[in-house]
């Protein structure tokens, strides 16, 4: 009987997880192209990669955190995390050197074609270090971007996966996540690793949702682990947590092992299969790279009613 009431409590806390306070979303277009065309069109099938070993003459360099929160009435043991890029410019000097000397420590992503070489063999790295709160609650500039996923009733792809100005305008030292019941003064943060993003405004979450809102077409583009849409949500088996691993591991090669999360995060995520330009299979999750224009000419965003 206890366990039974262990259980359905456990349940009861998961369910109030990710769920949040997101609001309704809709699509917002303007221009040419009607809700109904923008939700049916897909890219044409060409691929970019947007994880290490896709750098250009202007791509960036940017850092690869993962915060983490407590969600309020779960007894902080319920959480919710976020992935956040960090341009490597637009942070203190001193602070990069810290976030440096702790990425020779990490484990790379799979995806890079030249490992760099330190002083720790491979098997001692670690899948990923806590950044003391003292170094990153100085960090004020909002130029990092916040990516993050929770349940609610919308049903278009990625609706649920906010990326509007201030997502993209986001501060490294902020304690707000894109959903309203986490306990932003209990944040911790994280490094991953780092990463050459050519627009690191948009390139993640292009590779997580196939270009924009309503752009995955059956068929045509393999979702990225799921459709994100808010009623895509389950408390156990595609939650916020499920998100961070599908970023982490699918777009940027990472790891997708969390700090102590718990029942938080119980799913290990599998990656679609795509062909890279040599023609070999790669588990990620890519960039469709051509048609691109054609719906950035739309004003889309995600409209909370």
């Amino acid at each position: 009987m206890r366990a039974a009431i262990a259980v359905s409590s456990t349940l009861f806390l998961l369910s109030m997880g990710c769920l949040a306070s997101l609001k309704r979303a809709t699509i917002k277009t303007g221009g040419p192209l009607r809700a109904q065309e923008v939700a049916n069109w897909a890219p044409p099938i060409s691929f970019a990669n947007v994880g290490p070993g896709a750098e250009s003459d202007d791509a960036k360099p940017y850092y690869i955190f993962l915060q983490k929160f407590p969600l309020e009435h779960t007894f902080r043991s319920i959480f919710h995390t976020e992935v956040i890029l960090c341009p490597k410019d637009k942070l203190d000097s001193e602070f990069t050197t810290t976030l440096d000397g702790i990425l020779a420590t990490l484990e790379p992503s799979r995806f890079t074609k030249d490992e760099t070489s330190t002083s720790l063999q491979s098997g001692e790295k670690e899948p990923f270090a806590e950044i003391p709160e003292d170094k990153w609650k100085t960090q004020s500039s909002p130029n990092c971007i916040q990516l993050g996923y929770a349940g609610s009733s919308c049903a278009t792809p990625c609706c649920s996966v906010p990326h509007k100005s201030k997502n993209v305008a986001y501060a490294l030292n902020s304690r707000t996540a894109v959903i309203g019941n986490a306990m932003g003064n209990y944040k911790q943060l994280f490094l991953y690793g780092e990463t050459e993003l050519k627009d690191g405004t948009d390139a993640a979450f292009r590779a997580v949702c196939h270009g924009h809102y309503g752009a995955i077409e059956e068929g045509k583009l393999p979702k990225c682990v799921s459709n994100w849409a808010g009623t895509d949500y389950n408390p156990i088996t595609n939650n916020c947590n499920t998100f961070t691993s599908t970023v982490l591991k699918c777009v940027f090669g990472l790891t997708d092992a969390k700090p102590s999360l718990w029942v938080s995060d119980l799913m290990s995520v599998t990656c679609p299969s795509e062909k890279g330009e040599d023609g070999s299979n790669v588990e990620q999750c890519v960039i469709p790279s051509e048609g691109a224009e054609l719906f950035e000419s739309e004003d889309v965003m995600l409209e909370s009613e």
